[in-house]
Parts: structure tokens; C-alpha cells; sequence
């Protein structure tokens, strides 16, 4: 009977021993096999065209926990040959895990940042696998693996700038126009917009005329990067106005540039003695990216003229009257004018509220100004309003001055745009949201006129805001200056 009884404690000796030991020490993973670390890649020369690719990968075994059962925790480190492991890389990646891998980009941003490594230096490196345990008692062990060499590249610019005489910003470095990096491709950027007769090149910062990207006499389509005054300064060159796309891959040296079959000029300013000569950028209409809108109250200051520029603080290329003097009816336009003419108002009409617009459809170019009589209602219709789509229900805004109407109240989820009219077929004068299923942002927000009476070709247009969230809102509209804000 003894016998049997010392049998089974026996057997019960591993099962206290695992009960006795905690959650974070159990690992049944380790063995007997002796820590060993290995890597793929003991010498290469890292570059920029597979940066995305994987370029070194460390591997290791398990180790041993000395039958202890407890788990092993395992910290890389990587240095400089030498060093000691006194600095460089640490990585503590804690449990289970066996591998480690870099990309070229990884390991070259590491290389440079980390280890202060410079272009094109080949990098003497030496690295280890830290195997420590959970229970003291068990020594930590360590694996190395010595004599590996990297050599770094040039890294690619975050940022890229159009500068030119062909650009909007001119010869003029505080001015470059800034282009859109591509996501999920990195030295990829794009640009989208108006370009004038004359040549430009890529710059890489504001602080100074080199480093640049330029045009490779030898290839067409291909760039040369310069960061020698040295070197040859080749352009591109754009033959005439117009929009134009410009797509530019830095890993692969290419450029693209084609011409677009949008407006001249992506942005508008008002400017004249009513902004002091300032420039004033004005709304581009979501509908037809040819129009630019402007409101305000016009007040005499001495003055009354007013033209429209294509570039923020340029005198340049700017759209005209075809007479001088022009009443504020005048429709005709003319892109660039030997006279400087302009638009005049009298005093005697001035001090109201106005609201205009410019077509630069080319061949087709006018200016639109009418005096704005404000609305004396505006009511709310959609489902996300107490009122629904019924347009008789139509939750009325309050008035709170001549141009601003207030509302405070529970808006559902669901959609919503606000009626001038109540016009029952629909087709009257509405305030929508600028974008289609625009959300609140709780901030001021741009919206638009949409006249369906008197514009017939805008009788399509029906964007609504869109309530994603239930709940109090309270919502202030400018009729004037056509904005709208969401409070919740």
C-alpha cells in the first residue's frame, strides 16, 4: 500500500511543480537546443529601388531553460564591431519569438539615424541574441554572429517642391508650390493644377538651390539629381498656359507630365480696394470646378474697383473687364489686359450685399454680380429633421439677423438640406451641403446656393448632409457668406 501511495506522488511531483510555478515563468516551448543565431544576409549593399523588400533576417533557436520549464524572454541587439554592444540597437521582443527581419528602408534609416552612419558608408556591424530567463536561477545566455557589412543609400526626400518661372510660386523659394506625396509608395508625388510658359525643376526644401531634381538631357522622361552647383541646371519646359498633371517617381528616376482638361487655374482671388488690394481667395463651386464664387458686403472705402488674380499676392495673368470702368453688370471678361481695366461700383452702390461669380471656361470667360436680397425664411427637410422629407413639414430656422439663422434641437441619423421656399415641386432655391453626404464637423463649414428656378442646368444637383450621430444640435447658418456649423 505504501508502495502504491509513493507511486503516485511520484508521479504528481511535475504537475506541483507547474502548479507552484507562475503563469509568466511556464513555457514548454525551449528545449536542450543551444541558443544559435544566424542571419540570411551577412554583406549587402542596400538600395533605394527595393526598399519596401525584405533585406536582412535574423534567426535563432529556442535555447534552453535548463529543464526548468520556465520561459525565455529574448532581446536582439546589434553594433557597431567593437563597440561591445555599449550602444547601437536593442530590441526587447519578449516570448516566442524567433526571428527578426528588416526591410532596405529599415535598415538603412537605422543605419543613419542609430549608428550615424553617412552615404554610401559601409557599415561594419556585429550583432546577438539575449536569451534571459523568467527564473533567476537559470543563467541568461547569449549568441552572436560577427563581421556583417552594410552599405547605406541615399534616403528619399519626405517632401518635393515645383519651383520655377513655370510654377505658381515662381523663381521665388518661399513660394514653391509643394507637391502630394502618393500613399503606400514612398518617393512617389503627384501634382495637379496650373502651369504657365516657362521651365521648372524640383526642389527638395526652402533652404537653398540645390539639392534639386532636373531634367536628364540624355533621357527623356528621366531625372538627374543635382547637388552640385557644378552640375548642368536642365529644365523642364511647358510651352503655354494650362492645367497640367505632374507625376514624378524617385525610386525609378521617371517623370510624367501631361496636360489636363480642367480650368486654367485652380484657385481665384477677389481683389481690390474693397480687401485693401489684398488677395482674397474666393470658393470654388463643387459642381463645375470652372466657377469661383464671392460674397460680401461692399463698402465704399474711397475706391469701389476690383479684378481677379490667378496667384495668391501676384499682379500677373490676371482676368479683366473688356472695358475699363465696367459697371458691376459688365459680364464680358478678358485674361490679361494691357490697361489694367477693371470693375467699378459708385459709392452710391455700395454698402449692400452681393454675390458673384467667375467662369474661366475658356472662350467662354464672364463675371455674374447681383445684388443678394436675403432670404427672410429657411427651413430644414430630410430624415434626420423633425419634419422628415414632407416639404410642408419643414422644421423652420430662426432669424437672427439679416443674414445669420439659428436652430437648437434633436436631429435623427439620416440626411438633410435646408429649402429657401418651400417650393413644392422641389425646383425652388436651396442651401446644400458643398461635398455629397457631407458629415458635421463642428466647425464652420462651407455650403452652396443651388437656384433650380432660375439656373434650370443645376436642377440635378441634391447633396444633403449626412447625420451619422443622433442627438442635440444646435446649427447656425450665414445665407450671406454660405456657411453652415454643426454644435452638438
Amino acid at each position: 500500500m505504501k508502495k502504491h501511495i509513493l507511486s503516485v506522488m511520484i508521479m504528481l511531483l511535475p504537475v506541483l511543480f507547474l502548479a507552484g510555478c507562475s503563469d509568466s515563468i511556464v513555457d514548454l516551448a525551449p528545449d536542450e537546443t543551444p541558443l544559435a543565431l544566424t542571419v540570411d544576409n551577412q554583406s549587402l549593399e542596400l538600395n533605394v529601388v527595393s526598399m519596401s523588400k525584405n533585406a536582412v533576417t535574423f534567426t535563432w533557436t529556442s535555447g534552453t531553460n535548463k529543464g526548468t520549464n520556465c520561459a525565455l524572454s529574448y532581446i536582439f541587439q546589434m553594433d557597431r564591431q567593437g563597440n561591445n554592444f555599449a550602444g547601437g540597437y536593442t530590441a526587447d521582443l519578449g516570448k516566442r519569438i524567433y526571428s527578426l527581419s528588416f526591410t532596405h528602408l529599415q535598415m538603412n534609416e537605422l543605419l543613419l539615424n542609430t549608428f550615424g552612419a553617412s552615404i554610401k558608408e559601409q557599415v561594419a556591424l556585429e550583432a546577438r541574441i539575449v536569451a534571459v530567463p523568467a527564473d533567476e536561477s537559470v543563467e541568461e545566455q547569449t549568441a552572436g554572429v560577427t563581421a556583417l557589412t552594410y552599405t547605406t543609400f541615399k534616403p528619399l526626400p519626405e517632401k518635393l517642391y515645383l519651383f520655377g518661372s513655370a510654377t505658381p510660386g515662381g523663381w521665388d523659394l518661399n513660394a514653391i508650390t509643394e507637391m502630394n506625396s502618393v500613399a503606400n509608395a514612398p518617393g512617389n508625388f503627384v501634382w495637379t493644377g496650373t502651369l504657365t510658359a516657362g521651365e521648372f525643376k524640383f526642389m527638395t526644401g526652402t533652404a537653398d538651390y540645390i539639392p534639386s531634381y532636373n531634367r536628364d538631357p540624355e533621357n527623356p522622361g528621366k531625372l538627374l539629381y543635382r547637388e552640385s552647383y557644378d552640375q548642368p541646371d536642365e529644365k523642364f519646359v511647358i510651352d503655354g498656359y494650362g492645367g497640367y498633371r505632374v507625376a514624378v517617381d524617385l525610386v525609378n528616376m521617371t517623370i510624367s507630365i501631361s496636360k489636363e482638361t480642367g480650368p486654367r487655374f485652380n484657385d481665384i482671388y477677389f481683389v481690390g480696394s474693397f480687401t485693401g488690394w489684398s488677395f482674397v481667395k474666393m470658393r470654388k463651386d463643387p459642381t463645375n470646378p470652372f466657377i469661383f464664387r464671392h460674397a460680401g458686403v461692399f463698402e465704399w472705402n474711397g475706391g469701389g474697383e476690383f479684378k481677379f488674380a490667378t496667384a495668391d499676392g501676384s499682379w500677373d495673368n490676371m482676368y479683366h473687364p473688356s472695358v475699363a470702368n465696367a459697371p458691376y453688370t459688365h459680364t464680358a471678361v478678358i485674361f490679361t489686359s494691357p490697361n489694367d481695366n477693371k470693375w467699378l461700383l459708385n459709392e452710391s452702390e455700395c454698402g449692400k450685399p452681393y454675390k458673384l461669380y467667375l467662369d474661366i471656361t475658356e472662350g467662354k470667360e464672364k463675371m455674374v454680380m447681383t445684388p443678394f436680397v436675403p432670404f427672410e425664411n429657411l427651413w430644414m427637410v430630410g430624415d434626420a429633421t423633425p419634419g422628415g422629407w414632407s416639404i410642408s413639414d419643414g422644421t423652420a430656422l430662426t432669424r437672427s439677423s439679416d443674414y445669420i439663422f439659428t436652430w437648437t434641437g434633436t436631429l435623427n441619423e439620416g440626411e438633410m438640406k435646408i429649402t429657401c421656399d418651400k417650393q413644392g415641386d422641389w425646383m425652388g432655391a436651396w442651401f446644400m451641403s458643398y461635398a455629397e453626404a457631407e458629415e458635421p464637423s463642428g466647425e464652420t463649414q462651407m455650403m452652396t446656393f443651388v437656384d433650380k428656378k432660375n439656373d434650370p442646368s443645376q436642377g440635378g444637383v441634391d447633396r444633403k448632409w449626412k447625420i451619422t450621430s443622433s442627438g442635440r444640435y444646435t446649427i447656425t447658418v450665414d445665407q450671406l457668406n454660405e456657411t453652415i456649423k454643426f454644435e452638438k
